[in-house]
């Protein structure tokens, strides 16, 4: 219990301290979040199911639905911190 007392003053303290945990927290919320692994079987079905795919178009293709749900899920974040 004294570690976690320490941790919360710790993050009280410092405001740069507090956002960067809070966006690393947000990354690791979204990696291990059951709702998004339900999107990996759905990517990986649609990159093979395309014909003449080579691996530069398939990582292409995978770096931008990455990008698009880190991008979604970050706006999401704004308006709900804008909100209060």
């Amino acid at each position: 219990m004294a570690f976690l007392a320490v941790l919360s003053k710790t993050l009280e303290g410092s405001t740069f301290l507090s956002l960067g945990a809070s966006f690393l927290w947000g990354i690791l919320s979204v990696l291990i979040s059951p709702c998004h692994l339900a999107c990996i079987p759905l990517i990986i079905g649609y990159i093979g199911g395309q014909s003449n795919l080579t691996l530069k178009k398939a990582f292409q293709i995978s770096l931008v639905f990455s990008v698009g749900m880190f991008v979604s899920i970050a706006l999401i974040g704004v308006i709900t911190a804008s909100l209060g």
